[in-house]
């Protein structure tokens, strides 16, 4: 089981480097950088809330302001979580009007782990994009539905999964449905590798690749790569572990 893990370990950084490699090759799509802390804070033995700040840019392009706040995760059960809350999003743009991005949002996370502690997943959320203009202040909106199914798997030995100095390896798809165009536009696949400081700190490096339409009826197309670093921090001993590794 460990010469596994070590095999599983490598082969998730090396396709992390190798998708990097491949996206920093290419001419033809955008490149952005995120930076996203993601304070919890327990407010009982099943809520919490949260928050999401972040840093995006894509050079030459635009600079973007995340301000998420608040979000609640309320945990019924150890297999579901309900999600809700609020993000906003300003974005420079260098070309084109600056905008305001308003995005409440709701939603449902589904979780097991297996007997060698790797979690699997589904996020499903519903969100309502409402975006101004900051030039003619007039807003445009749309509803949409995310859907993201992932796994995790730890890298250390059974006994210390998900223990401090351990790390972890990480990847997903997520669906988006947009009710305005009635088509599936964005798909995100992800893969990043994770350690856990300690009982109130996880860094997290990944990289993602984004799929778009160019205009309705196209087919997805590679468009955006990203990559970022999330940074999770708990306010409470041992809140992240509970929050995402409840199989514990």
């Amino acid at each position: 089981m460990k010469g596994i893990r070590r095999s599983v370990a490598i082969w998730f950084g090396a396709l992390l480097l190798l998708s990097r490699s491949l996206a920093l090759a290419s001419d033809d799509e955008n490149d952005e950088y995120q930076l996203n802390l993601y304070p919890h804070y327990d407010v009982g033995d099943k809520l919490s809330v949260f928050g999401n700040f972040g840093y995006y840019s894509d050079p030459g392009n635009y600079s973007k302001y995340r301000f998420g706040w608040p979000g609640l995760i309320y945990n019924p059960t150890g297999w579901l979580q309900l999600w809700g809350g609020l993000d906003a999003f300003y974005t420079d743009n260098y070309s084109s009007a600056n905008s305001l991005e308003l995005r409440p949002f709701g939603g449902l996370k589904f979780s097991v782990e297996n007997k060698a502690k790797m979690r699997f997943y589904n996020l499903t959320r519903y969100e309502y994009r409402a975006i101004q203009s900051q030039e003619t202040y007039e807003w445009d909106s749309y509803s949409r539905i995310r859907s993201r199914f992932g796994v995790v798997v730890p890298f250390a030995a059974r006994a210390r999964a998900w223990e401090p100095k351990s790390f972890y390896g990480f990847t997903d798809v997520e669906l988006f449905y947009r009710f305005d165009s009635d088509e599936w536009d964005p798909l995100k696949a992800r893969g990043g590798l994770g350690y856990v400081v300690n009982d109130r700190v996880q860094m997290e490096l990944i990289y993602t690749a984004q799929f778009t339409r160019s205009s309705s009826g196209s087919s997805l197309q590679l468009t955006d790569n990203i990559l970022e670093l999330n940074i999770k921090v708990a306010l409470r001993k041992s809140l992240l572990g509970r929050l995402f590794n409840p199989g514990n």
